[in-house]
């Protein structure tokens, strides 16, 4: 028979996201108690045995008690043996909402603070768990010591390690001030898997949804909370048998994703196509960020502040940057702007047709003009 988990990590509950309108920020803060729901919903419907939170689950040292109490329900809706929850960097294991979060779980969620083996034996599962807890939110050195110094292991059918950390090489820490691993310092404990948290994406790295006989797995965030995060957000389902055999499924989460664009726009149908390609999977979850830039006449000028304004009705957020969009160099434009018989006019009109140069000459005139 088979070990199924359900592998999430960096929830972040009780983020707050100031920088948006009052309606939306309080949107994106509920979408990530909705998402934890969420998973929870598809470990049951996979039967999972473990559900595993690799870290912050809070954002934060302060929450609001009502809200730690929310969570625990959450959690308690999770109808396989046991959930784990280890303190991340975020919210280490010396924050006040874990006082709170003690006193009221129930005995089928762990809460695992202390650098020690926790064995699942009471929840009829043949399972050892080493975790490596976080004491404060940023480290020069991992928590990984307690196991590198144990003597004898107990040969438990399946040994699993938690950590939260950078992963050297994967995740972005450039100082090593976040716990920082090695993935061979991992591979060298022989756990049967590391499940992992901090980095906000899915490791390993990889586009297709499934993946064989890998052991070391982070999380990422299951809900995107900014533009920096180019995912639509992710959970990890992982099965392994008594023949260490794995395997591991990606499952997207996330209700609402932040996006990017760089588009360029010659015509109405650049603008036309843009509206569609927003319009596109739920465009009311969506938070865009645009940069156009190119050449437009000046009827689709006059026209672009109402793409401009149907897209921001239909998604939740947009904000468009158009300095790079001008206006066509064209025989009017020059004629309006010039003297006839300046030098000027002369000039731009005998490169009319060549438009790469065209545009230089009259970026450069312009500025001479200024």
């Amino acid at each position: 028979m088979s070990l199924k988990i359900m592998h999430s990590g960096d929830i972040h509950l009780g983020r707050k996201f100031s920088r948006y309108h009052q309606e939306l920020s309080k949107k994106l803060e509920d979408a990530r108690y909705e998402t934890l729901k969420n998973i929870i919903i598809e470990a049951n419907n996979r039967g999972c045995n473990l559900f595993v939170i690799a870290g912050d689950l809070f954002d934060k040292f302060t929450m609001l008690d009502k809200d730690v109490i929310k969570t625990i329900n959450i959690l308690d809706e999770f109808s396989g043996d046991t959930v784990l929850v280890l303190p991340g960097n975020h919210d280490n294991k010396n924050i006040d909402a874990w006082k709170i979060f003690k006193e009221n779980i129930t005995g089928r969620i762990l809460f695992l603070e202390e650098e020690k083996k926790y064995n699942l034996n009471r929840f009829d599962l043949d399972i050892d768990i080493y975790p490596a807890p976080c004491d404060s939110k940023h480290s020069a050195e991992n928590k990984l010591k307690w196991i590198k110094e144990l003597k004898e292991r107990d040969n438990a059918n399946y040994e699993i390690g938690i950590a939260h950390g950078a992963i050297k090489g994967v995740s972005p820490d450039m100082t090593d001030s976040y716990f920082t691993m090695k993935k061979d310092e991992l591979r060298n404990l022989n756990m049967d898997l590391w499940l992992m948290g901090h980095t906000h994406i899915p490791i390993p790295v990889t586009e297709a949804n499934i993946i064989y006989d890998k052991k070391i797995y982070n999380a990422g965030t299951p809900e995107p909370d900014g533009f920096d995060c180019k995912h639509k957000g992710s959970v990890w389902y992982i099965e392994i048998n008594r023949k260490e055999e794995i395997k591991a499924e990606k499952i997207i989460m996330g209700k609402y994703s932040f996006e990017e664009l760089k588009r360029e726009i010659n015509t109405e149908d650049g603008l036309n196509n843009l509206l569609k390609e927003i319009k596109n999977n739920n465009p009311e979850n969506k938070l865009v960020r645009f940069n156009l830039f190119g050449r437009i006449d000046q009827e689709v000028h006059d026209k672009k502040n109402e793409y401009y304004n149907r897209i921001e009705e239909i998604t939740a957020y947009a904000r468009i940057i158009d300095d790079d969009l001008n206006l066509k160099i064209t025989k009017e434009k020059i004629k309006e702007e010039f003297p006839v018989d300046s030098f000027p006019y002369q000039f731009l009109n005998e490169l009319m047709g060549e438009d790469k140069t065209l545009e230089i000459a009259y970026e450069l005139i312009q500025e001479v003009k200024e």
